[in-house]
């Protein structure tokens, strides 16, 4: 396969999947903030719970193995391992990562009826995707101190 053709395959297929993962670290806290609020034993409850384990399960999870596993074959196809912008865009799409983790965590703590955060808490991590995406789209855009 002609060697741009199979970049720009792999960069969109990043892109995509970059997408529908955001999407997804976006939604997802946002849900939990309604669902804090919901009485435990209520439909709406069981309702937000089954909400919360299929984004997780069918577009967050794929999505976020499948944006590790296209970046990681663009940064090898394009050699910027070594570049420091591509250490500061590690660092932060690995603490996205970590958030990802994190949110699964409290699905898991919705699930068992062990929620203890209230609203506010969950509305301030609501802000945590947006602020690490502007600064990996501001690296990437910039590749600064190359």
């Amino acid at each position: 396969m002609d060697e741009i053709i199979y970049f720009k395959i792999i960069k969109s297929l990043h892109i995509i999947f970059v997408t529908t993962w955001m999407a997804g670290l976006f939604y997802l806290p946002r849900i939990f903030v309604y669902h804090s609020k919901s009485d435990v034993n209520s439909k709406e409850y069981d309702t937000f719970l089954l909400m919360e384990k299929k984004l997780l399960r069918y577009i967050m999870n794929p999505s976020f193995l499948l944006t590790w596993f296209f970046g990681m074959l663009l940064v090898i196809h394009i050699g910027e391992m070594t570049s420091i912008w591509f250490y500061f865009k590690f660092v932060c799409v690995s603490l996205l990562s970590v958030f990802h983790m994190y949110c699964a965590s409290i699905r898991k703590k919705f699930e068992n009826k062990e929620n203890i955060r209230s609203e506010h808490f969950y509305r301030l991590i609501n802000e945590v995707p947006t602020l690490l995406f502007i600064i990996i789209v501001f690296l990437v855009v910039f590749k600064p101190m190359n």
